[in-house]
């Protein structure tokens, strides 16, 4: 559950956080302002979102990259953030990405680390991994 009492919404994954990014998405009130920035492998595994909020989409794929995370990590860097009102960020994807995601927002853009509520999925090479990455 995604909690909705903020001024603006900002949701982060790569493949494997698409279903939950569609379910917070669908559960947004109408005229919320959200962004989302995803990480796929090509445009063809972009899926369609249904929501009420105001959505503001990025995709990024790595094949045109072939980093993994990189193409993600620069669409997070260069995502407007707004200024007035609070604003929750939820992320989730490969572990050191999302370390990479939340630092960034956290030191460079100066999001308040207990707005930020970020999961590890999984992990370059490694298998059964899921943890949470709010110290």
């Amino acid at each position: 559950m995604i909690p909705t009492g903020f001024d603006w919404h900002l949701l982060i994954g790569d493949d494997t956080a698409l279903p939950a990014i569609a379910r917070r998405l669908e559960e947004l009130p109408a005229g919320t302002r959200a962004a989302a920035v995803i990480e796929v492998a090509d445009p063809s595994a972009r899926i369609e979102f249904t929501t009420r909020a105001e959505l503001h989409l990025v995709w990024c794929y790595r094949n045109e990259t072939g980093y993994r995370g990189e193409p993600l990590l620069q669409a997070v860097r260069e995502i407007y953030l707004p200024e007035d009102g609070e604003g929750y960020v939820w992320a989730a994807g490969e572990s050191a990405t999302m370390r990479a995601v939340r630092y960034h927002l956290c030191t460079e853009r100066g999001v308040d680390k207990s707005r930020i509520r970020a999961a590890s999925y999984w992990k370059q090479g490694a298998v059964a991994v899921h943890e949470n990455l709010d110290d």
